[in-house]
């Protein structure tokens, strides 16, 4: 859970006036794990800011990723690796098949297989004739 800092401050106040985590928890709506965890870091650092993250960088841009998807579209039979051979082929760009993977599922582009039904016997094929 991401807490503000309006919140954090509700959590620490309402610890400090004698209540235990499970009863703030309760009181904010919020999950215990949150509460201790904001509670944890108030002991840490004696504040509420969140530590600075770091953000890891993207390896394909907008472009790319519509290059992607534009890809498996045109060629619904193309697996992970092709889409991943044909944009180090077209546009320069080595990432890996995780990464297209990722760029195709978040365009609702996943791999789905046809339905199939029963085998059909002897004795069905008759009784459909």
């Amino acid at each position: 859970m991401d807490t503000t800092s309006e919140a954090a401050a509700q959590v620490i106040a309402l610890l400090q006036a004698g209540h235990n985590q499970r009863q703030v928890a309760r009181e904010l709506n919020t999950s215990q794990s949150a509460v201790s965890r904001v509670y944890r870091r108030f002991q840490e650092t004696g504040g509420f800011v969140r530590r600075p993250q770091t953000n890891r960088l993207r390896n394909t841009s907008e472009t790319d990723d519509r290059f992607i998807v534009s890809t498996s579209l045109r060629n619904r039979h193309l697996t992970g690796v092709d889409v991943q051979q044909e944009l180090r082929r077209v546009r320069g760009m080595a990432v890996s098949q995780w990464a297209i993977r990722r760029r195709l599922k978040k365009a609702n582009l996943t791999p789905k297989r046809p339905a199939r039904g029963p085998k059909l016997t002897a004795a069905h094929r008759q009784a459909r004739l």
